[in-house]
C-alpha cells in the first residue's frame, strides 16, 4: 500500500544507477517500519525539466511517499527521514547541484482501492 515514486531528470539517469536508488528507497521504508510485502517503489524520468538557476542543464530528483492517512507526524517523520538520507547518499559527491526533495502524502481511506 505505501507508494514511493521517484521523479527525476533524465542527465540523472545518464550518469547514476536508478535502479540501485529504487532498491535502496524500498528497503529503507522497509527498514524503518513497513511492511516490506506491501510498499511499491518506483521512479519515472523527465525528460523536460528546469531546475533553478542552472535551467536546462539542472539535476532534479524529488521523490513522493504517499501514505494511507491515520499516522501520526513523528511517524511520518521517520519514514521521511529514511528516504531523504538514501536520496542525499545517492547524489553525494556524484552531483554538485541536485535539487532534492521530498514530500510525504497522505492517501484518503476512502478513495484508495486494492
Amino acid at each position: 500500500m505505501p507508494h514511493i515514486i521517484v521523479e527525476y531528470s533524465r542527465n540523472i539517469g545518464d550518469v547514476a544507477e536508478i535502479s540501485d536508488l529504487v532498491l535502496n528507497l524500498h528497503n529503507a521504508l522497509a527498514d524503518a517500519g513497513i511492511d516490506k510485502t506491501r510498499i511499491k517503489t518506483r521512479a519515472v524520468v523527465s525528460d523536460y525539466v528546469a531546475v533553478g538557476e542552472h535551467e536546462l542543464h539542472g539535476h532534479m530528483l524529488h521523490t513522493t511517499l504517499l501514505l494511507l492517512e491515520g499516522r501520526d507526524v513523528p511517524t511520518k517523520d521517520k519514514y521521511g527521514q529514511a528516504l531523504l538520507k538514501e536520496l542525499n547518499t545517492f547524489v553525494e559527491g556524484v552531483f554538485k547541484d541536485c535539487a532534492v526533495s521530498l514530500e510525504v502524502r497522505d492517501m484518503s481511506k476512502d478513495t484508495y482501492y486494492q
